[in-house]
């Protein structure tokens, strides 16, 4: 992830308001580009849609769809996302960038082939016309790609190009829109997802064509990233909670809820609660852009040094400085995103409250939507502290804190329903992972010269894992 963020750092050295509104603007883009511009890709459509009076189960058909493909796409590829980071990054710090590309197709053809078995398993007694399951289809296939392209991109350093690719697509995507609902009007979920597969296509052909400027070398060894999916389970097990959990309330009110709806026998969602927990979703999306630009950058400087002295044998009052620098710059940036999340969270309320009545939401759904965003308060400084352990490989941690994430989601959400009480079981559930994982990320640190000198084997002994067995005979050269 440090690929891209130190790239956008550069900027932040120059001073000046223009400056940094630049570099911040960038780091918007790149950081959360692939959600933030589909999903306005997204509700552009929606509008339009209105505008031209289109039939309201027409309406639902479309926005059920793409609901379920964005949701299902990112479980799908999320529980890899960590694990791909780590590969991507081993391999191009051992100078062994052949393995990459390879590796993004391999990844893209296993996700595809279970995104296929999901999408058999919903379609199969569906009663949707063949045409709206195909480009529908196609549609999630291409959320999968894209999800998985971006672990790639973060190794990338021209970020402009990046940039250049989502906006072109999402133009493509966003002009023919326009004209097959205005001008030709053909107003019909199908027409809607035959232009997104055209615009989304463009942005996967750009990025391809940007990784493969990066990585040129592909040495065909497709799955040799499986690897380390058996050397770092807990990776692959943290990615999948997280991803999870972030939807289980979700799931559990589509469901169990007085507000269920069913679309075409097919997609089962909750529109009451859906819309209110997409608009809290967005206050999320700073925190990101602090993390990659701010505590990402600059904590990877003092953990790097930290480290640094320690291979190369300086003395311990020289080490014990970088510690101490390294323990202030994390205790800052957390604090810095606290506040920032804080007034983001303060903002939205007030926001909220004012505009979201005059686009149809009732007073239950914006006191739903303001817990929501107190809960993402919670859930913002939990996942950089997440992030911050995994730098520390303290990979148990993560996953006991994702494991307590996703089942309190669930099992709190399926509580709450029953006295009908909606977002209190996100609000709630955050704030407890937010306790564990501050007091696991503090236990850590605390003890941080038992982990770094007492923790490691004496011997480093070349461990032969099974997925290499059957690969080198498959493959006898990986």
């Amino acid at each position: 992830m440090a690929g891209i963020g130190f790239q956008l750092k550069k900027l932040f050295r120059d001073e000046g308001i223009l400056v940094n509104l630049k570099a911040y603007g960038y780091s918007t883009i790149v950081t959360i580009g692939p959600m933030a511009l589909c999903i306005c890709l997204i509700i552009f459509s929606q509008y339009l849609l209105i505008a031209v009076g289109t039939p309201l189960v027409e309406r639902d058909r479309f926005m059920a769809a793409t609901q379920y493909s964005f949701i299902f796409s990112q479980i799908l590829t999320g529980g890899f996302n960590m694990v791909i980071s780590r590969y991507v990054a081993d391999m191009t710090f051992i100078k062994k960038e052949e393995n990459v590309l390879a590796s993004m197709y391999g990844l893209i053809t296993i996700c595809l082939f279970f995104g296929g078995i999901l999408c058999f398993l919903l379609y199969f007694n569906s009663p949707l016309s063949i045409s709206f399951k195909l480009t529908s289809y196609i549609f999630f296939c291409e959320l999968i790609i894209i999800w998985i392209q971006c672990m790639y991109v973060s190794a990338l350093k021209d970020y402009m190009r990046i940039v250049k690719s989502f906006v072109i697509g999402v133009i493509v995507a966003g002009v023919l829109t326009w004209v097959a609902i205005v001008v030709l009007d053909y107003n019909n979920a199908v027409t809607l997802f035959i232009c997104l597969d055209i615009g989304f296509l463009v942005i996967i052909l750009m990025f391809l064509q940007n990784i493969k400027r990066f990585f040129r070398i592909n040495n065909l060894s497709y799955f040799n990233f499986l690897i380390y999916i058996e050397r770092y389970p807990l990776l692959l097990l943290t990615g999948f909670l997280y991803t999870f959990g972030l939807y289980a309330h979700n799931f559990v009110v589509w469901m169990r809820s007085e507000h269920q709806v069913i679309v075409d026998r097919t997609f089962f969602i909750a529109p009451f609660y859906d819309v209110p927990v997409f608009y809290a979703y967005l206050t999320i999306l700073p925190a990101m852009v602090i993390f990659m630009v701010s505590v990402e950058t600059s904590f990877y400087d003092s953990y790097k040094l930290y480290y640094q002295r320690i291979l190369e044998g300086f003395s311990l009052q020289d080490i014990m400085i970088a510690k101490k620098n390294m323990f202030d710059i994390i205790s800052v940036e957390l604090k810095f995103l606290t506040e920032v999340q804080l007034f983001i969270t303060i903002a939205s309320i007030a926001a909220g409250t004012q505009l979201l009545p005059k686009i149809g939401m009732t007073s239950e759904q914006i006191h739903i939507f303001t817990i929501l965003v107190i809960g993402n308060l919670f859930f913002s400084i939990m996942f950089t502290c997440i992030l911050i352990l995994l730098y520390f490989d303290a990979q148990k941690d993560t996953v006991i804190t994702t494991i307590l994430f996703a089942l309190s989601s669930l099992v709190i959400t399926i509580i709450t329903t029953w006295v009908e009480n909606y977002g209190f079981a996100w609000f709630l559930s955050t704030f407890i992972c937010l306790v564990l994982v501050l007091k696991r990320l503090k236990n850590y640190l605390n003890d941080i010269d038992y982990y770094t000198f007492c923790s490691q084997p004496l011997v480093n002994v070349k461990k032969e894992y099974k997925t290499e067995q059957v690969l080198s005979k498959i493959n006898p050269y990986i």
